[in-house]
């Protein structure tokens, strides 16, 4: 840890020097150097932070987001906006080798007799959330200090405002699941569990965003999106998204079959492929590269296990690059002193709501009481698709949107800081800890 420290003192002395021969309006002049300066001290920076967080037993994934956050736009500016803009691909490639290490995490065959469970609990802790969100939003709109963007608005637009925000806050994050399970190296039911029910959960919100957008269009007569518009985007989101990603597993499946040489490279070109055809087709990196990892587990002999095993060395810096630029693009000026205090209260509320929502669903689908304690805490942090939605709702509604919007990031930017670290402590006490190399070798 002492040696991670010092690496990280070097390369921000070294990065502040070279940030000090840039032109005072660098954050709009540079493109390609200023993204290559970011590029290579995100990396180097955000690996040395993870150590040192790893030393205090912390997530080392919570190290690259507060390495984020300190270096980014909002303190320091050794990471300005246009920087942050032009890493946007890296991030989207990473979010597609975290979907394709997922996908190939979840076989059906051993999924099957938890199907019960992870849609009660899906169902159960994501209504319970939205319903108790929804009922705080309503609460403390009666009080004009906390929620100003509500005051003047009737009784029903209220309660749409009250449910779109319940629904984005009800978002869960794959990637943090995903990225701890790795980082741990937790292999048993209670992560397979988690997994299945935080890609499902995520899939249910998509859904749940479009019936709510629509209910906010009818209910404030909003001259943004059209609900068509949003329509054809959900459709391409869950139904067109998946077919695009089982043609990338297919090509990854033939690959691995026929060449079998430099893996990693390869998928880092399939995960490439499918961000800029999302990009350009409007079409989900996520979605796509999560069919591709179920195809490859699931439909051919190629164990997923193991090719997760061949991209981890490589994976590791692109999850640091990843969880840091997300960090560097928190706003710290969304933080003011009235949207703290409504975040906190409806963080609060938001982990209420998932626990008791998940024990219920626990109850109903028969989930082992050894289990029960884990799981909860899956369901706590937050990431890309919550601050996606936010975004969304501060563009399509701007009567109210830029209120809801910081209330909303500044409890996502809770949930992204703290969910993370109560999420690794209870996988450690799973008892699963550690495992996944015993169940890759037994492949």
């Amino acid at each position: 840890m002492i040696r991670a420290t010092f690496l990280l003192v070097l390369v921000v002395l070294l990065v502040a020097a070279a940030r000090s021969f840039l032109p005072a309006d660098a954050d709009t002049s540079l493109i390609g150097s200023g993204a290559a300066l970011a590029f290579g001290f995100i990396l180097l920076a955000s690996l040395q932070a993870g150590a040192i967080f790893g030393g205090i037993k912390l997530p080392q994934l919570t190290g690259y987001l507060v390495l984020g956050f300190l270096a980014g736009p909002s303190v320091l500016n050794f990471v300005t906006h246009r920087m942050v803009d032009d890493m946007r691909l890296v991030n989207n490639v990473a979010i597609g080798l975290i979907a394709l290490s997922a996908g190939s995490e979840l076989n059906f065959r051993r999924l099957k007799p938890k199907l019960r469970a992870i849609f009660s609990i899906t169902i159960a802790a994501l209504l319970v959330a939205v319903v108790v969100i929804g009922g705080a939003v309503l609460t403390l709109g009666t009080m004009t200090h906390f929620l100003p963007f509500l005051e003047g608005m009737t009784l029903w637009q209220k309660s749409v405002v009250a449910l779109t925000m319940g629904v984005v806050l009800s978002a869960l994050s794959p990637t943090v699941a995903l990225a701890l399970i790795g980082e741990t190296g937790t292999a048993g039911p209670i992560s397979e569990t988690i997994l299945g029910l935080v890609v499902f959960a995520d899939l249910f919100i998509v859904f749940a965003f479009a019936g709510v957008h629509a209910l906010g269009q009818a209910a404030f007569a909003t001259a943004g999106a059209s609900a068509g518009g949003m329509a054809t985007e959900v459709v391409l989101h869950i139904f067109v998204s998946p077919l695009v990603g089982l043609a990338l597993g297919a090509v990854l499946a033939i690959y691995v079959k026929r060449v079998n040489v430099r893996v990693a490279l390869f998928v880092f070109g399939i995960c490439f492929l499918g961000a800029e055809a999302g990009k350009r087709l409007h079409l989900d990196p996520l979605l796509m590269c999560l069919s591709a990892g179920l195809f490859i587990e699931n439909l051919t002999d190629i164990h997923g296990a193991r090719l997760i095993k061949d991209i981890e060395a490589a994976a590791v810096p692109v999850f640091a690059i990843f969880f840091a630029v997300a960090g560097a693009g928190l706003e710290l000026h969304v933080f003011t002193a009235t949207v703290a205090i409504s975040s906190l209260i409806l963080v609060l509320v938001r982990a209420f709501g998932m626990i008791v929502g998940s024990q219920i669903g626990m109850a109903i689908g028969q989930v082992p009481q050894a289990h029960r304690k884990t799981i909860p805490y899956g369901l706590l942090s937050q990431s890309g698709i919550a601050i996606g939605l936010a975004l969304l709702v501060k563009n399509h509604f701007p009567a109210w949107g830029d209120g809801a919007s910081a209330c909303l990031l500044g409890a996502v930017m809770i949930n992204e800081l703290v969910g993370p670290v109560l999420f690794r402590r209870a996988l450690l006490a799973s008892g699963e800890a550690g495992r996944k190399e015993v169940v890759a070798g037994s492949h």
